[in-house]
């Protein structure tokens, strides 16, 4: 007779509660665990047993006697699991292999190939290749987060991304399961580079902040109360589509309209168009910039000037909105220089009753991806590392 499933989620629940206690509290006696979570001594003893023979736990030395025999103390396995992480832009990716302590094994890049007929395929492709490297098995995986510069839907399609040239819906996360058999998860870029820095960067500590990323195109992260904020449809943060610059007419298929005119791919080509046998911006147009703004150029000046005051102007809006306590500028938008930044501030400053702190940053490339491994651990906890109740 079937087990009913009442008791089978009852099993779950209680496993779970077992091991988040080891892995937060670790070491921890038996003893200890059926205190913290209120399960008998001969559940948490069977529980214990189970992940142990999984294991995701292990048996680390001896604890402090009361009076009888010193308990044998338990530790979480981080090398139980591993998860995999990875962000797509323009014709590039890159990702890493992580543990369950979110410590990467192994990284790589790679190019995205385009294939019409299967737009995933070259993602699938890249994730096998970092498990191929790290030489674990394939059974271990318990999950995946992918980064996109887009709008990440929750049924987990993925659209307007110009820069992949991804239009319509693409199955994205229907497409990586049938590939690996475990949860996915797929997530704005921008958003998961706002929780890296939550994590780890920046923002460590600040609950309510939002940070605008200035690439090939323009987007913001934003996070209310520590949660990453999507909107009603997932589109929360595409600040590229303000109102903001010279008005134009735009196909729906264009980039938004600040975007169009003040990312690094529009400074970029003033740049070509004002210097044309100059050599190239090493992939930084807005350093370049800004370069020959110091050097006094009239045009460069009036130029950077311009940028600088939009992406204030886009700031003010989101303060506007939002009040969030900092904000942070990241991706080419470094490059304008603390100079830069203080001009921003200046401008929000006049603009807003109660701005917030502006200020750069700090991880970089590095930020999405670890957004993404923070994402995907969150997403592998959730789902019990892919342990069923039965096992």
């Amino acid at each position: 007779m079937p087990r009913p499933a009442n008791a089978r989620l009852m099993k779950q629940l209680n496993r779970q509660a077992v091991l988040s206690a080891i892995r937060d509290r670790g070491p921890i006696s038996r003893v200890e665990l059926a205190a913290l979570t209120g399960l008998s001594q001969p559940a948490v003893t069977a529980i214990v047993r189970d992940l142990l023979d999984l294991g995701l736990v292990e048996e680390k030395g001896l604890g402090q006697s009361s009076g009888g025999r010193p308990p044998i103390m338990l530790l979480f396995n981080p090398a139980a699991r591993f998860v995999l992480a990875v962000c797509l832009e323009g014709e590039r990716l890159w990702g890493g292999l992580a543990d369950l302590s979110g410590a990467l094994q192994v990284e790589a890049e790679g190019v995205l190939s385009p294939d019409p007929h299967d737009p995933a395929r070259s993602v699938c492709d890249f994730l096998q290749g970092l498990i191929d490297r790290s030489g674990v098995e394939a059974s271990r995986l318990a999950a995946v987060a992918v980064g996109v510069p887009g709008i990440a839907h929750t049924e987990g399609t993925v659209s307007h991304a110009p820069s992949l040239g991804w239009w319509q819906e693409v199955p994205l996360r229907d497409r990586l399961r049938q590939c690996f058999g475990v949860p996915v998860v797929v997530e704005n870029d921008v958003n998961l580079m706002a929780l890296g820095e939550y994590f780890q960067g920046a923002g460590v500590g600040v609950a309510n902040l939002a940070l605008m990323h200035v690439s090939e195109g323009i987007g913001a992260g934003i996070l209310i109360d520590g949660n990453l904020f999507r909107g009603a449809r997932n589109a929360a943060g595409e600040v590229g589509y303000l109102p903001l610059g010279p008005l134009s007419p735009r196909r729906p298929q264009d980039f938004g309209l600040f975007e169009l005119h003040y990312s690094s791919r529009a400074i970029r080509q003033q740049l070509q168009a004002a210097l044309p046998e100059a050599p190239g911006d090493d992939g930084r147009p807005v350093r370049r910039l800004r370069e020959l703004a110091e050097a006094g150029l009239p045009w460069a000046r009036s130029l950077f000037g311009d940028a600088l005051r939009h992406w204030a102007h886009a700031v003010a809006s989101i303060t506007c909105i939002l009040n969030p306590e900092l904000v942070l500028l990241a991706g080419d938008a470094v490059d304008c220089g603390r100079e830069g930044l203080s001009e921003v501030n200046r401008i929000v400053a006049d603009l807003v009753p109660d701005p917030p702190e502006i200020r750069f940053a700090v991880l970089g490339s590095r930020a999405a991806l670890t957004g993404a491994v923070a994402m995907a651990l969150s997403l592998a906890d959730e789902n019990a590392y892919g342990i069923e109740a039965d096992q």
